[in-house]
């Protein structure tokens, strides 16, 4: 008799700890009741963890009620944030269990975010993580790869590579790329080098608050073609995220630039420049991204001149970690040394393999 009691006791229990685990509910303005445990609400979406029909992610603006055993720590739109067990009053209202102020009162409408203990933690690590990296973590970029070649009348053969990473936390971020192009053209036996170039450099951003940044940035090319043996730019200035949202990133920013130039036909050139840009990321479809960037370096020593670099590519992705790219970028220096033209247009096409989260 006493084995058979303390078989039932076992099976209490461990029924008890289910009805724990999914104590949690969810009922939506349909009428339709969801039992489980609330995991978090982040945007306009909360998910709850089932029994029966695993994770749940439901748009917030149905939600009729909930009621939560467990406590909740959630973030109000003004900033402050408070933790206890909830329970809906009436369809616009959450009442808050909480410890330490007793029963709060607050408007649906104005619930940004809602964790869990386990999702709390979650997010706290990863916090600590972006404010106390080490220096080869979070890391992330990709690295494109284009080759184009005919032949018959003429022999044309191009190769085109790049690679760009960023490490960004909530302090600051780090941007360095790189790019190079050899393109090459033989008729009748005679080769002509059409295209050689390299671009390299990078960015260093502190953030002075969620909008606005503080930057330094270091470039340096090579353009045969150009004539141009080595020109090295340095500079700074302030920047502003314009735009951020599920689709869309924009940057805006302007600063100042000192620019030496050295080409091959013995000219030397050093300038102060202006420096006005932005930088576009757009979400066309969940598979294909725009990538954009222009800058314009009106010339401050030498009025009326100036340089531009656009940048622009199309990527769709073929899995997680690779991708098609269509890249075309284009250089203009409105005074070239004599022989050299304006413009360097670019189009290219290839691989893109990425690395890293991208959170």
């Amino acid at each position: 008799m006493s084995k058979f009691v303390s078989f039932s006791l076992v099976c209490i229990l461990i029924l008890m700890s289910c009805v724990n685990i999914f104590a949690d509910q969810i009922v939506l303005k349909n009428g339709d009741r969801i039992t489980g445990k609330i995991l978090k609400k982040d945007g306009d979406k909360i998910v709850i963890q089932t029994e029966a029909a695993g994770t749940v992610t439901i748009l917030w603006s149905a939600v009729e009620k909930i009621i939560a055993e467990e406590p909740l720590n959630i973030k109000l739109t003004d900033g402050q944030l408070i933790k206890g067990k909830v329970a809906t009053t009436e369809e616009k209202k959450l009442e808050v269990e909480t410890q330490d102020a007793g029963t709060l009162e607050v408007e649906k409408e104005k619930v940004e975010v809602v964790r869990n203990n386990a999702e709390q933690a979650k997010f706290e690590e990863e916090q600590n993580r972006l404010l106390n990296p080490g220096i080869t973590d979070l890391w992330t970029g990709s690295a494109d790869i284009g080759f184009s070649l005919t032949s018959g009348n003429s022999d044309t053969r191009a190769l085109t590579v790049g690679a760009r990473a960023a490490r960004e936390t909530t302090r600051d971020k780090i941007s360095v790329y790189a790019n190079a192009i050899q393109a090459s053209n033989s008729t009748s036996g005679t080769s002509v080098t059409t295209a050689e170039a390299i671009w390299f450099g990078g960015r260093y951003d502190v953030n002075l608050s969620d909008k606005t940044f503080v930057f330094g940035t270091a470039d340096f090319e090579y353009d045969k073609p150009q004539q141009l043996d080595f020109r090295t730019v340095f500079g700074g200035g302030f920047g502003y995220r314009w735009i951020r949202n599920e689709k869309t990133d924009l940057d805006l920013f302007g600063g100042a630039t000192f620019n030496r130039e050295y080409f091959s036909d013995g000219t030397r050139r050093n300038s102060a420049e202006a420096l006005i840009g932005e930088e576009l990321k757009y979400r066309l479809t969940s598979s294909t991204n725009l990538e954009q960037r222009l800058v314009v370096y009106p010339n401050l020593s030498r009025g009326g001149e100036f340089r531009s670099i656009l940048d622009a590519s199309l990527v769709t992705s073929l899995n997680k970690w690779l991708g098609w790219q269509v890249t075309i970028g284009n250089r203009y220096n409105s005074d070239p040394v004599p022989g050299a033209v304006s413009n360097d247009f670019i189009f290219t096409t290839g691989l893109r393999a990425t690395f890293g989260n991208k959170k």
